[in-house]
């Protein structure tokens, strides 16, 4: 047995180092972001990046001192090399756009974080140049296993409604609908598809703001508040839905849970008569114990997911499950929304 044990886990390390990727990337920023979420992520696959791009000259040699890359202030360096097939965009929301231009218009792939842009008409005009379809946007929620396996879920059941809650603290830093809202409002769109903003109401008080919305999916409708009016220490992002078999709770991108509805006998429940016992059944959870990637919780978030789609994407027409064009009824809903 224990030679079986031995030989089991050399042949996993075996396959832990075998997955690395052959073509050579690049990546435009070294925000706190991309440093803390990114680039980790990158080092996991063995994704080699040629060049680091950023904006300050002074920079530039702890870039190269700590990535082992060239690093360089002038992005037509590496959009003039055949050599990097891919760049990778993370840098302030509101540069995003004006260089995912220049990436697109140089023919490589680009993961570009999100927001890709900030309104409607700019993400026209990028699915426009986007022909080849060859952009990956970084909703990293929709990669996530738990989003995927609740996915899987509500394939299966009717839905009948949900309620989804956001709660940050105040943002006076940047667009709060583009760089937070977007997550849950493109959350709702890809699990439920394409809605109409039936209503919205705002409230706004000491530079937060506070937006509830209530959404017309084709098959379900849904409540969405989202708030920068809550705290930074304690942020909360839990999702509801209601179908005909149970309840779905997804919490904090964490743990997703089921709680079967009570069978009915002659149209009364049977808990009504005593004869049912409620259950929490824990679909999918990080183990905070043991310390493993599915524990990791860049791994639940879908950061681990999205990159690996995007390297599989470049080098083995791997499948995109954010190309440009599937944002459009995010941001419809996002300008409804203002």
């Amino acid at each position: 047995m224990d030679c079986g044990i031995q030989c089991w886990r050399s042949q996993k390390r075996k396959k832990m180092l075998r997955q690395s990727y052959s073509a050579q990337y690049a990546f435009v920023g070294v925000g706190g972001h991309a440093l803390q979420n990114l680039y980790p992520v990158l080092q996991y696959f063995g994704i080699r990046l040629k060049y680091i791009c950023c904006k300050s000259p002074g920079k530039l040699p702890f870039v190269e001192r700590r990535f082992g890359v060239t690093a360089t202030t002038s992005l037509d360096t590496i959009l003039n090399d055949s050599e990097v097939k891919g760049v990778f965009v993370c840098t302030s929301p509101q540069l995003h756009y004006e260089i995912c231009i220049r990436v697109m218009a140089s023919g490589k792939f680009l993961f570009v974080e999100k927001p890709p842009c900030r309104t409607l008409e700019q993400l026209d005009n990028m699915i426009r140049v986007d022909r080849r379809q060859t952009v990956m946007t970084g909703m990293q929620k929709r990669y996530s296993p738990l989003t995927q396996t609740l996915k899987e879920h509500l394939s299966k059941t009717e839905a009948i409604s949900y309620t989804l809650s956001y709660h940050t603290g105040a943002y006076p830093e940047g667009d709060s609908f583009t760089d937070l809202f977007i997550h849950p409002v493109d959350l709702a769109s890809y699990l439920f598809g394409d809605a109409k903003v039936r209503a919205t109401r705002w409230t706004d008080g000491k530079g937060t703001t506070t937006v509830q919305s209530l959404l017309s999916h084709r098959e379900v409708n849904g409540v969405i508040e989202m708030s920068t009016a809550y705290s930074w220490a304690h942020p909360e992002e839990s999702l509801r839905v209601n179908t005909m078999s149970g309840e779905y709770r997804l919490e904090q991108m964490e743990r997703l849970l089921h709680y079967p509805h009570p069978r009915k006998i002659a149209g009364i429940p049977v808990e009504k008569l005593g004869l049912f016992t409620a259950s929490e059944q824990m679909l999918m959870g990080r183990n905070n114990f043991t310390p493993l990637i599915m524990n990791n919780q860049l791994y639940t978030q879908g950061f681990f997911s999205e990159i690996k789609a995007f390297a599989d994407m470049v080098e083995h027409s791997g499948k995109n499950l954010s190309p440009l064009s599937s944002m459009r009824n995010t941001y419809g809903m996002l300008e409804l929304m203002k």
